[in-house]
């Protein structure tokens, strides 16, 4: 619980940043996840990821949902048989790969998967992306600009039932 409040601290601090210039893609960022970076087309995102289920959340904003054959570093998501876009919230389908998108640019990719350790993960994007702004056990966060990354150690539901899951989620 810790882990998700300080991750939704962040989030609030990077949306509350100016805007970027116009000379590259609104919300381009420095981060990437399995090879999707911030600023990505919407086209160019699900010729990527063909599984994927989009839907329109608003008339500017589509969100994007895929539970099959998803991994990042090695863990591979299993969420329960038959989830989609409107089930998305439940429990059982918290394990996937979500992506919103604004005026057809990716601004959030998230990977939710089975896990406990976060340590492979956090020392590549370390290698990367240099010293976190915070790193905890349950939660390892870089800014860049008014871009974040987290990786974020935590259950799937409230409480202490359900399972671990490592959340990595890139933003701007």
């Amino acid at each position: 619980m810790r882990a998700l409040i300080i991750c939704s601290l962040v989030c609030l601090a990077v949306a509350e940043q100016p805007a970027q210039e116009k000379s590259e893609p609104p919300n381009s960022g420095p981060f990437e996840l399995a090879g999707d970076k911030l600023g990505e087309s919407l086209t160019s995102f699900t010729s990527k990821h063909p599984k994927a289920q989009c839907v329109d959340s608003t008339s500017k904003r589509k969100t994007c949902y895929q539970w099959e054959d998803v991994s990042i570093f090695g863990k591979t998501a299993h969420p329960e048989p038959k989830c989609s876009p409107e089930a998305h919230a439940s429990p059982g389908c918290a394990q996937g790969l979500t992506a919103q998108f604004l005026e057809q640019r990716l601004v959030l990719l998230s990977y939710a998967v089975r896990g406990t350790d976060k340590s492979e993960a956090t020392s590549a994007f370390k290698k990367k992306y240099g010293t976190p702004i915070i790193d905890t056990r349950e939660a390892t966060i870089w800014t860049i600009s008014n871009t974040s990354l987290s990786v974020v150690v935590g259950k799937a539901t409230e409480g202490k039932e359900g399972e671990s899951l490592v959340t990595f989620v890139i933003q701007g």
